[in-house]
């Protein structure tokens, strides 16, 4: 995660690593021809000690392990076995170069629980292939991504990526389109027991462009809002506000009472902050569109689908954004500086009241074994605020970026690149990779928030927070020209808090430079991509107010 697009700073979750100490935190599918119904005897999976009965493959030697194992008619044994045969077939390779950024590292890596064997060594001893991971700098994973497919130097088997940057690697030829592999292979992303949270909205969000499969989800980052237990709680703070505003002292419903809530808690002469969700260059925006997405019914869309043009230069729009300068006013007075490290650190001193991060806030700094955390036991989370609409309460959170994984448009071991991804984005496999706390995968399938290891990690009182945003959130703007689009609204709503701008104009401006951008890329050629991805948009969800 980058705090700017044009320096090189620690990312979030870097800095969370060296800052922070970490605690810990069946599907059966469709059997492919050609594939063996038993284990595979290729590479000795029969005599593999600890699998369970009928099991070809998955961890072992730690209490529970058999949760995580599968059989050959499952996703994960599917592509094993695909990849056993390719390798007997000499059509895969002895080592896969795998990119990772360097807070995923440690899911390969490391073995978890105590007695497991790290995930790399897994996939080698069930298929003989390596696999090499290069640590690549986060903020620029793209760019490595066009480099590699330029040059044609085929430094990497499989790619990473920004989710939300997908598009544009898309755009520019970088990525493979695997839909025939999907049907050949057929992994278990959308079961009904076991897949994403949302179903094909959050699949498709995170994995489509135009319709297709160009990249494969590893990572749920969806916005969720935690805040101070023990300051909501407090007899004294419930009686004042009680009394100042004249409604009880909980997590907000609304963006009004959101504001009512932050500005009762603002004493930065105490060095207490009302609120802290994020409001500088490149990660500002993401707070934006949950204002804005809550206009609407289910949500407020960014374009025209049948004319892809702009909707943000309209009433909602410029409400939003008169909302989100307003909310500088319990903000830091650094505020437009303020990144993850310094949002992170400030939580964990106990220093806001409230503030929107990711879902891992409360895993890394509600954790005992984090002597730097004053907040342990003192923190909960809660569903973004919304706002009533025809009688409706609506909230809509929003997810952003996301680590992905990718084949290469130039790979020379495709089928294979693909398979490694099949395996570990499946259920069981992918839950047991989240599970482990050496890297910042985050969750997003249903069976890992039923999953014992990694709800203890995240805390049971956070997962239904976790799947109740999911099922709320809104993608972001998913097309090509992505980055285009991001950087001139970007660009405009930090004038607009620097007041170079007033929010009408701002919302102006950004219609223009997006209507640029549309003209540039081919307007059909965008209307075809807003379509394709309006299934990613949550269905009609509707809260009920508790205030």
């Amino acid at each position: 995660r980058v705090m700017s697009k044009s320096k090189k700073k620690l990312t979030r979750r870097e800095f969370m690593n060296t800052s922070f100490k970490v605690g810990a935190g069946a599907f059966v599918g469709f059997h492919v021809i050609g594939l063996s119904k038993g284990p595979s005897s290729v590479f000795g999976s029969t005599s593999k000690a600890g699998l369970a009965a009928g099991m070809i493959g998955g961890p072992t030697g730690f209490e529970g392990c058999e949760r995580y194992q599968y059989g050959p008619d499952e996703a994960p044994g599917r592509a094993i076995e695909g990849l056993r045969k390719l390798k007997a077939a000499g059509k895969a390779p002895k080592e896969m170069v795998m990119a990772l950024p360097p807070g995923c590292v440690g899911h390969w890596e490391t073995g978890f629980p105590k007695g497991a064997k790290p995930a790399m060594e897994v996939f080698l001893e069930e298929t003989g292939i390596k696999i090499t991971p290069v640590d690549l700098v986060a903020t620029e994973m793209s760019t490595k991504v066009i480099q590699d497919y330029q040059t044609g130097a085929r430094a990497y088997d499989v790619y990473s990526l920004w989710g939300a940057e997908g598009p544009d690697l898309v755009m520019a030829g970088a990525l493979m389109n695997v839909d025939d592999l999907v049907k050949q292979y057929k992994p278990d992303w959308n079961d009904s027991k076991t897949g994403y949270v949302g179903g094909d909205a959050m699949l498709t969000a995170t994995s489509k462009v135009d319709g297709s499969f160009y990249f494969i989800n590893m990572d749920g980052d969806e916005q969720v809002w935690v805040y101070r237990k023990d300051l909501f709680e407090d007899p004294k703070e419930r009686k004042d506000f009680k009394a100042k505003y004249g409604w009880d002292l909980q997590f907000p419903d609304t963006w009004d009472q959101l504001d009512q809530v932050a500005d009762f808690f603002h004493r930065p002469d105490k060095g207490l902050l009302g609120c802290t969700d994020l409001r500088n260059q490149y990660w500002g925006f993401t707070n934006w569109y949950q204002r804005y997405n809550s206009m609407g019914d289910p949500a407020r869309y960014f374009f025209d689908e049948n004319t892809a043009k702009p909707l943000i230069n309209s009433p909602e729009g410029i409400q939003a954004t008169k909302e989100h300068i307003a909310t500088m006013r319990y903000h830091s007075k650094d505020a437009l500086s303020w990144g993850w490290p310094q949002q992170y650190a400030n939580m964990a001193a106990g220093g806001t009241a409230v503030t929107c991060a990711y879902p891992n806030m409360p895993k890394f700094l509600d954790d005992p074994n984090n002597k730097d955390s004053k907040i342990v036991g003192k923190i909960r989370s809660a569903i973004s605020p919304g706002r009533m609409t025809n009688g409706k309460l609506i909230r809509r959170s929003t997810w952003w970026p996301n680590v992905a994984h990718a084949v290469p448009s130039k790979g020379k071991y495709a089928e294979a690149a693909y398979l490694l991804l099949q395996w570990c984005s499946s259920a069981k496999i992918s839950t047991w990779l989240v599970a482990n706390p050496g890297g910042y995968y985050d969750p997003w399938r249903k069976m890992h928030f039923q999953d014992p290891i990694l709800s203890k990690s995240y805390h049971e009182w956070h997962v239904p927070v976790m799947v109740g945003t999911l099922q709320r959130a809104c993608p972001p703007i998913m097309i090509p020209g992505v980055l285009e689009y991001q950087t001139v609204l970007d660009t405009n709503l930090q004038e607009a808090l620097t007041n170079q701008k007033s929010p009408e104009q701002a919302v102006a401006d950004a219609e223009k430079g997006w209507e640029k951008i549309t003209s540039r890329n081919g307007r059909d050629r965008t209307i075809k991509a807003i379509k394709a991805m309006r299934p990613a948009w949550p269905k009609a969800i509707y809260d009920k107010p508790n205030i």
